[in-house]
């Protein structure tokens, strides 16, 4: 049985997208306007495009592989995911859940009566591969990868190098021979990037150094008459001509409620709600899912029954996080331990030995009957690898351990992709996060304390990851970064690999076929 998706085009822009036969060709639009289901979209289609043989029945046979790449799979499936289900349903075909997500399935694009119920005259062998980019390199992510077309969503965030190894990806599959291969491209979606982003320099501002087909005509043969570059700008969401309001719950509300809890942040209004490019500011947070109204509690208590984890950012400006873990997996920071000076606006130097003491202060001030076999301590591997370090670092975590009285571990990885991305999914996530109102340095540093540098934000880095300013928060986030990795299948998770599960053993005299 044929199972039919019928969409509502978000505008006549989104669909000139669609329509483009660019190499590159991009869809920059704001919140809710539906570019990412143009995206995907326009990736199928491109796959009907590919040229097709006959069989011995008549009927012609497509094949083609549709790439699309965002930065984490946490993103992947809260976001890009639900958006291909609309499409193409889960359940159609056949989806893997393993890392890279592979999903495959038929489409029939002609039938001899041109109905449902008619023979298939003309029938797509279409394989989707969703892939993130994690704590890899660009090249790592796209090597072997052979598509005919690949989609990159919410463009702007990721790294500026993985346009120029994608350009060597596509167009280089087919199963049938590579004379069927039909207009090979890569497409991007993505909200109004910052005047300083790659994006906006290559769409916006179209340069793409000296390749002009115009002057080449080496180019010019190769993209056989189709443009190099497209970039296609949709209205803002309060302009007369805004698209996709008729999927939007509220219509044009949608972005009215938008701009109203956004009144103090300009730049985000102006980027996300009117697609208008501001210029970067300085301190970009590096967690702007945090919510001071919905994060931030006062009746938050140690549960006993659940581990205490304890994450340490060591060296001069050590810093600790005290977090658990909910039944749900959900993250709570408890308390926090950090050295300030009497201005509260520098930290103070310490050793570890007096930090030792100061963790287990706290410790013992807030979690008074803590059983210590259920306390969980974790730092930065970096620390434990220093046998051949000058500084000789691993000096410090072994008198911190002793002042401390409780053994210390390594954490998962000191994957700044990784730790970023744990915090990210607990806050994106309805009750997800949590933290204390006590730990008030710690919630300065998710207000914004803790940033990106300026100088840095506009300039892809190889592993997709922007560099961050070091500020007196920033010891104190990556402290809570090494416990928010504690929990079962989190850093899997992230990474997109399937958690290990134990076999399930039943010990019982109950008989299947004769009862007990």
């Amino acid at each position: 049985m044929t199972q039919v998706t019928r969409l509502i085009s978000p505008g006549p822009i989104a669909d000139a997208f669609t329509r483009s036969s660019a190499f590159i060709a991009g869809i920059i639009g704001p919140v809710g306007s539906g570019k990412t289901m143009a995206m995907l979209s326009k990736g199928l289609r491109n796959g009907a495009l590919q040229g097709g043989r006959r069989d011995k029945n008549g009927v012609i046979r497509r094949k083609a592989r549709f790439g699309v790449i965002r930065e984490s799979y946490p993103n992947l499936e809260a976001n890009t995911l639900k958006s291909w289900f609309n499409i193409v349903p889960e359940h159609y075909g056949k989806f893997g859940w393993k890392a890279p997500y592979v999903h495959t399935f038929q489409q029939i694009l002609g039938t001899d009566n041109g109905r449902l119920d008619g023979r298939p005259t003309d029938v797509l062998d279409m394989e989707v591969e969703f892939r993130a980019i994690g704590d890899k390199s660009v090249e790592e992510v796209t090597r072997g990868w052979e598509v005919n077309c690949v989609g990159v969503d919410e463009a702007d965030l990721q790294p500026a190098d993985l346009i120029s190894f994608l350009s060597g990806r596509v167009g280089r599959f087919s199963n049938l021979d590579a004379s069927q291969v039909r207009e090979p491209q890569i497409l991007l979606s993505l909200n109004m990037p910052y005047m300083d982003n790659w994006a906006y320099k290559m769409l916006v501002e179209r340069e793409l150094g000296d390749l002009d087909p115009e002057r080449d005509p080496e180019l010019a043969a190769a993209l056989e008459g189709r443009p190099l570059m497209e970039a296609f700008i949709q209205p803002g969401g309060r302009d007369p001509a805004a698209e996709n309001l008729h999927n939007l719950r509220g219509g044009r509300g949608y972005y009215a409620i938008q701009v109203a809890v956004n009144k103090h942040k300009p730049g985000y209004v102006d980027r996300m709600v009117d697609n208008k490019p501001v210029p970067m500011q300085h301190g970009q947070p590096v967690n702007p899912g945090f919510s001071f109204t919905d994060h931030v509690r006062d009746d938050l208590e140690y549960d006993p029954r659940r581990t205490l984890t304890i994450g340490v950012d060591q060296g001069l400006f050590a810093a600790a996080a005290f977090t658990q873990r909910t039944a749900m997996g959900q993250l709570r920071t408890l308390a926090e331990a950090v050295m300030m000076k009497e201005d509260g606006k520098t930290l103070r130097k310490i050793g570890p030995t007096a930090f030792g003491k100061m963790v287990r202060a706290v410790l013992d001030q807030h979690f008074p009957d803590v059983d210590e076999t259920s306390v969980r301590v974790v730092a930065d591997p970096a620390a434990f690898a220093s046998d051949e370090r000058e500084d000789s670092e691993l000096d410090w975590i072994l008198p911190f351990q002793k002042a401390l009285g409780i053994k210390v571990r390594r954490a998962k990885t000191n994957s700044a992709a990784i730790r970023n991305a744990a915090i990210h999914k607990a806050q994106d996530e309805r009750g997800g996060y949590a933290i204390h109102r006590r730990c008030k340095h710690l919630i300065r540093a998710h207000l914004g304390g803790y940033h990106y540098r300026k100088s840095d934000t506009g300039e892809g880095e190889t592993k997709g990851h922007l560099e961050i300013a070091d500020t007196i928060y920033t010891h104190v986030a990556d402290a809570e970064q090494y416990a928010a990795l504690e929990g079962e299948g989190v850093v899997s998770d992230i990474r997109g690999k399937q958690r290990r599960r134990a076999p399930v053993k039943v010990d019982g005299s109950y008989n299947e076929l004769g009862g007990y």
